[in-house]
């Protein structure tokens, strides 16, 4: 959809431009395949909303919580992954007006030139770097949760690892054995890691989306081009054809003399 709620593929403007490359014949595909992407991308942001919406409501029913420092700082990672969700909303947005200007450029251009202007479709969306630059804004978002989550497993162990020597200091001190079973990181740790884990995996499907529409955006064009590709070629006459057709019209120019010479007789002779 676009900022007012009407899904992109109803704009006047896409639909018109869809109806100029059909009526034309010319390849809509790579266009349908971009608006696809987009489609999923709102999608997205849907699943990630209601993640969002799952978390704070975990967060509320943990009564372990409730009263610990930890929970500042999970309130504090969740809201920051709300954060990211509206920054890619609005490089949605600007994706969709985008597409939708471009849409409208084009149909301009066939009003005005007719449809050899659509030869090269890709030139009016100007949207790949804009694409390519929120796929690097993604990238770094994606090592930071990496860092993130590394950390919280690096202190969950450490201070799984301080309790067990505390525990077997205790243990030994009654005869038992020491426990060598390295523990996982505990509920907590996991639960604290929950939002980077979500907006990494949310943020890894998306970048995947963005290569997609990338490639829609570089195949807008493909199909006209493999058209031709396949056209098959107009054969050039061999060698060989050429001297049979100029003997040829030789002969029938000598026919045509010999006959002229035929009449000119029977002419003197009367």
């Amino acid at each position: 959809m676009n900022e007012n709620g009407t899904p992109l593929s109803e704009n006047q403007y896409v639909q018109e431009l869809f109806s100029i490359l059909q009526d034309n014949g010319k390849d809509s595909t790579g266009l349908a395949a971009l608006l696809g992407h987009v489609s999923e991308m709102e999608n997205f942001v849907k699943r990630a909303e209601d993640k969002i919406a799952d978390m704070k409501s975990q967060l509320a029913e943990m009564k372990e919580v409730q009263d610990h420092p930890v929970r500042t700082a999970l309130q504090s990672a969740i809201k920051s992954l709300e954060n990211k969700v509206t920054e890619i909303k609005e490089h949605l947005n600007t994706l969709k007006h985008n597409i939708v200007e471009g849409c409208k450029n084009a149909v301009t251009a066939f009003k005005e030139k007719g449809i050899s202007a659509l030869n090269n479709l890709a030139s009016f969306f100007k949207v790949k770097t804009g694409l390519e630059n929120w796929k690097k804004s993604i990238d770094s978002t994606i090592k930071t949760d990496d860092k993130a989550i590394a950390n919280i497993n690096t202190f969950a162990n450490e201070y799984h690892s301080a309790g067990r020597a505390i525990k077997n200091m205790a243990r030994m001190a009654v005869g038992k054995k020491p426990i060598d079973a390295k523990k996982e990181a505990g509920k907590l740790a996991k639960v604290f890691a929950a939002p980077y884990k979500a907006q990494k995996a949310a943020l890894t499907s998306l970048r995947g989306t963005i290569d997609k529409a990338i490639k829609s955006l570089e195949n807008l064009d493909l199909g006209v081009k493999e058209r031709q590709a396949q056209r098959p070629a107009a054969k050039k006459p061999s060698l060989l054809n050429q001297l049979k057709e100029n003997l040829a019209v030789v002969e029938e120019t000598k026919r045509e003399h010999r006959a002229l010479e035929k009449v000119a007789t029977k002419g003197t002779e009367l």
